[in-house]
């Protein structure tokens, strides 16, 4: 019988549903968020419970089977949101674990080079919003920039910006996605719009009046259960 595991849509979510396949020996099976599950006749629907400590099992096991880089292309592609992306993964790290030799450039497979063009396309990405991205800090001490992405790519650029703009307050937000990536100057941390506590220095976020709720997250819980790759 086919079994469908239904995730959180975390990333830890995923490599937890990675980890029940192994364990359970899962032969025809699918990883979906809940918004795409759709009950089938002949088919089992499983709740996966995110797991921290199965989801860095399978994480660095990963990085030691096909390289860290590779690992990274697979984090990279799951940020990509792309429908399927799910399946895609999954089908390329069984082959992976499968293969009596295993190079993550052998392009001949079909989940291999989907993994290297979609991964190609979220660094072209992540370079655009490097290039593009212009902060404002006319209104208050934070420097604020919002931005508009087809892909989840601020766990990409935290690094980045940290580095760039670290003698100053800053902060980039996704209007898609309703989150964002605060700089204090020590640390980072995460604003999301669906939380209670107000920060009124974000105001020329213009995502609503100075009333905006916005909440401050810490740093261990940045990525919402992502573990970040790097880049």
């Amino acid at each position: 019988m086919k079994t469908i595991l239904i995730y959180d849509g975390s990333f830890a979510g995923f490599l937890t549903a990675v980890y029940q396949v192994f364990d359970e020996n899962l032969k025809e099976v699918c990883v979906v968020k809940p918004k795409h599950y759709a009950p089938e006749m002949f088919a089992e629907g499983k709740i996966v419970t995110t797991s921290n400590l199965k989801a860095k099992k399978v994480w660095h096991s990963l990085q030691l089977k096909v390289s860290k880089h590779a690992a990274n292309e697979l984090y990279k592609v799951f940020l990509s949101e792309i429908k399927g992306t799910e399946d895609a993964l999954l089908r390329y790290i069984i082959y992976a674990y499968s293969a009596e030799f295993f190079s993550h450039t052998d392009y001949s497979n079909v989940y291999a080079l989907r993994v290297h063009q979609v991964a190609k396309m979220v660094d072209r990405e992540v370079q655009r919003l490097k290039d593009t991205t212009v902060f404002d800090n006319s209104k208050t001490d934070v420097n604020v920039a919002v931005v508009n992405s087809s892909f989840d790519v601020l766990p990409l650029l935290g690094k980045y910006f940290s580095k760039t703009l670290m003698d100053k307050k800053w902060v980039v937000y996704d209007k898609k996605r309703n989150y964002g990536l605060f700089y204090d100057l020590q640390r980072l941390t995460q604003i999301e719009l669906d939380q209670l506590q107000h920060v009124q220095e974000l105001h020329s976020l213009e995502l609503g009046n100075s009333d905006t709720p916005l909440h401050m997250k810490s740093q261990s819980e940045l990525y919402h259960n992502r573990i970040s790759a790097d880049c």
